[in-house]
């Protein structure tokens, strides 16, 4: 089996995957920048961690170094939740989130375990990206940007270390079907969306066989659906649009 590190572990995905990599007898480290929760009691678990703060990081680093020998998979499911915002009512404080909810994370945790990653041997990195990268959807400025910088981060780091043994891939997600997804999206189209059960299952298979040879790529995912291929965005999505005071503070 293998050796997981999930960051993000209480967030509805990370929790997920944590779940379902414990059941099938994989190692599994959980980080959180909140309290932990209980999935599993004797899980090591490294709580209250803000991954943009250098000491966090540091002490991420420990936490790791002293419990991995051999190669291990950093699975990043870390960041704010979007909603479907033009770029006039999305405030400055909340672009600054999400680049930093993101991005920032992933560059500080690759920056912090990659060298440990060349003294065992290698391993992976997983990030998840989104569809909107790729289409450029709409009322969604400030979250695509930011994982169109994971994409790119990814790409980047697969280049400078597949020397090492280090394979870095993105999950290109469309709308899963989780609580804070139903709940900003039309409910006629929940149907149609990925379950985590299916989402877990398809990124421990795809990432038990990766190889040097898959490296630095961006991986769609796409569930066949009626809504998503015949119908507009703006059908599919609903658009949070504020007051014009709130988008007024929101743009100072």
């Amino acid at each position: 089996m293998s050796n997981y590190i999930i960051m993000g572990a209480n967030s509805e995905i990370g929790a997920a995957l944590a779940k379902h990599l414990i059941a099938r007898g994989h190692r599994v480290l959980l980080v959180s920048r909140s309290q932990k929760r209980g999935i599993v009691d004797e899980i090591d678990w490294l709580d209250k961690v803000d991954l943009t703060n250098e000491n966090d990081l540091l002490c991420l680093r420990n936490f790791v170094e002293k419990r991995f020998t051999t190669p291990f998979t950093v699975i990043h499911s870390v960041g704010d939740f979007w909603k479907h915002k033009s770029i006039t009512n999305t405030a400055f404080s909340e672009v600054v989130s999400q680049i930093n909810s993101h991005y920032v994370t992933l560059f500080g945790v690759m920056k912090s375990l990659i060298p440990l990653m060349k003294t065992v041997g290698g391993g992976k990195f997983i990030a998840f990206s989104c569809n909107s990268v790729k289409y450029n959807y709409p009322d969604m400025a400030a979250f695509t940007s930011a994982k169109a910088a994971v994409e790119c981060l990814i790409k980047c780091i697969a280049n400078e270390q597949s020397k090492n043994n280090i394979i870095c891939n993105a999950f290109a997600l469309p709308s899963i079907k989780t609580n804070s997804v139903i709940s900003t999206k039309p409910e006629e189209y929940h149907e149609n969306y990925p379950t985590l059960a299916e989402l877990t299952e398809c990124i421990e298979r795809t990432t038990e066989n990766l190889t040097g040879l898959s490296n630095g790529n961006v991986i769609g995912l796409f569930k066949y659906s009626d809504s998503f291929y015949h119908k507009g965005y703006y059908e599919r999505n609903i658009i949070w649009e504020e007051s014009e005071d709130e988008r007024i503070k929101g743009i100072l």
